[in-house]
């Protein structure tokens, strides 16, 4: 009986091991998407200046800021 016990133990410590260890690797996957996220969010933020002054020196028919100049 007491053998019995035991390895019922053993059977669902090893589980609770096994589940912490897919949480941990989990985490850290949610972590890496998170900063993939942000690093996109990023370079979507950074192309907002550039859009914005390519619309506007299409308006204008100049093709580059020293042509504003003329």
């Amino acid at each position: 009986m007491t053998l019995t016990l035991d390895n019922r133990s053993q059977n669902k410590e090893s589980s609770l091991t096994q589940a912490l260890r897919q949480i941990q690797q989990l985490n850290s996957k949610i972590q890496e998407l998170e900063q993939q996220l942000q690093d996109y969010v990023q370079k979507q933020q950074n192309l907002i200046p550039a859009i914005a002054e390519r619309k506007y020196f299409s308006d204008t028919g100049s093709t580059s800021a020293a042509d504003s100049d003329l």
